[in-house]
């Protein structure tokens, strides 16, 4: 699961009013709640703080069915299906597909709450009614809404890191169009920037096929994980478009000039990541949600977010994924009160809740200074805070990241990271809207997507170092294991989704 805040945040993860609407009740009523939790969270949701804080907002408490092994959870949602299992009141922390909550609801296991949003959830239907992007992901075909999702107004993004002090140290500006970006590169690998007398800089680091392929938007073109995007109302397959041919090229003869990590198809994400800061950095570029995922925190200053380049005076970068995280609660049919569930649930749609979720407690985890920032109390305890006070450090918990407040934090440098990663998510578009498919709809596309993603990265990394020549005849032999493969039936299924608005019914 993909951390919900950039990994600088994560390391440090409220305010304790919830909506007034709920802030008196005190009956103290008890639900059952089932979901999963990563067993390397260390999180017990009978222990976690943040339940019993909000059973003082609400009056509402649980008991908990928490699984932290996927395959036993798997295995007690398809119970549910079949009767095998009581059903529990809410799924929390679900994840759920669109799939997995049309099964439930047809076999009668999930209500459906769009009827019950502007009542019960003002604050998820506020949001609902202003997006029709959120909409359309999360309504099934007939128009039910059976689960909420998380949502994140600042997505964490995959950005493009600049050793800003190698630039300055070579007098050398930040890069603005391609040629720049070669210029840097070359002066990275030959001209000793981290002065230690070796030529052991790699001047662009990345993971494999999928960190290139962000780079496609300088050439004019951005595509979501399936290879595709839309353009003009029609679906467009990456590889297939006029401008990857001089891509890839510029790939391999960076690669030619040892400007590309050797390693970076063959070694894992982890091999990459330099731990000592007192070492000499030997990363000029890379690309990451934040510099910390690959170099430490007294690292992470030297790098500077670079823009995307314009491609003929527009700018084109994909967004890592919807805003919109499919999934993850639900109400049973079970439930003795389900608006009261519903409602419980929508206190993590607003500001105050969602600070809650992801922070804690104003006073008890963290502090507001007089200039508007905000530190925490509990800065020692590592994992063991955030196992012990806050749910939601991933995008599995439902509500909204407060990514406005993460930024208020008291660090300058996290905000000023936070700042340049936000630059490029405001330039970044979901190359294809959201969509919720069917499970027979999973059905068709997996295969299809299982060989022709697997071909087009392994054909990339073949492309770059050389194992096949860049030429005309190559590509054309390229294109035509794309057709073998049933690239016309997959941009043809892409395109039906499309056009449908919604997934089509089983």
């Amino acid at each position: 699961m993909k951390k919900s805040l950039a990994a600088l945040l994560l390391a440090i993860l409220a305010l304790s009013y919830l909506s007034p609407a709920l802030s008196n009740a005190t009956d103290g009523m008890e639900m059952s709640m089932m979901g999963f939790e990563p067993p390397d969270s260390g999180r017990v949701w009978g222990e976690n703080l943040f339940f019993s804080r909000m059973e003082e907002k609400t009056g509402l408490r649980f008991r908990f069915s928490q699984f932290s092994d996927a395959g036993d959870y798997r295995v007690a949602l398809d119970a549910l299906k079949t009767g095998d299992r009581p059903l529990p009141d809410v799924l929390f922390k679900a994840r759920l597909t669109p799939a997995d909550a049309r099964e439930l609801y047809e076999a009668g296991v999930l209500t459906d709450l769009a009827p019950l949003l502007q009542r019960y959830a003002p604050a998820f239907h506020a949001r609902l009614n202003s997006d029709p992007d959120l909409a359309r992901a999360v309504t099934l075909a007939g128009g039910a809404i059976p689960a909420l999702p998380h949502l994140s107004e600042i997505p964490a993004q995959n950005v493009l890191w600049v050793n800003r002090e190698w630039l300055e140290r070579l007098n050398l500006d930040l890069p603005e169009t391609v040629e720049d970006l070669r210029l840097a590169l070359e002066a990275f690998r030959g001209r000793d920037p981290n002065r230690n007398g070796r030529a052991d800089e790699i001047p662009l680091s990345f993971q494999g096929a999928y960190d290139l392929k962000y780079l496609a938007h300088a050439w004019g073109f951005a595509a979501n994980d399936f290879n595709v995007f839309v353009k003009d109302g029609a679906v467009r397959f990456m590889p297939l478009e006029e401008g990857f041919r001089p891509f890839v090229r510029w790939l391999r003869d960076a690669w030619d000039a040892g400007l590309l990590d050797p390693n970076a198809f063959s070694g894992l994400d982890a091999a990459r990541r330099q731990s000592e800061p007192k070492a000499a950095n030997r990363l000029g570029a890379f690309f990451a949600p934040s510099p910390v995922h690959l170099v430490p925190v007294e690292w992470a200053g030297q790098y500077a977010a670079l823009p995307p380049i314009p491609h003929e005076g527009k700018v084109v970068y994909r967004t890592v994924a919807s805003p919109v995280f499919y999934g993850a609660f639900a109400v049973t049919t079970a439930c003795p009160d389900i608006g009261r569930a519903l409602s419980w649930a929508d206190n993590l749609y607003t500001p105050e809740g969602a600070i809650l979720a992801a922070v804690g407690a104003e006073g008890a985890d963290y502090v507001m200074d007089g200039d508007g920032t905000w530190r925490l109390l509990q800065e020692g305890q590592g994992e063991g805070y955030l196992a012990r006070s806050v749910i939601a450090t991933d995008y599995s918990a439902p509500g909204v990241s407060p990514d406005a407040f993460f930024r208020q934090f008291t660090d300058p440098m996290v905000k000023s990271l936070g700042e340049q990663a936000d630059g490029v998510a405001a330039a970044a578009k979901d190359p294809f809207p959201p969509f919720a498919l069917s499970r027979a709809q999973e059905k068709e596309i997996g295969p299809l997507q299982a060989v022709l993603g697997r071909y087009v990265d392994e054909s990339l990394a073949r492309f770059v170092t050389g194992e096949w020549q860049a030429t005309e005849e190559q590509f054309d032999a390229f294109e035509a294991g794309l057709g073998e493969r049933g690239v016309d039936r997959f941009v043809a299924f892409w395109q039906r989704i499309y056009d449908g608005g919604t997934s089509d019914a089983d």
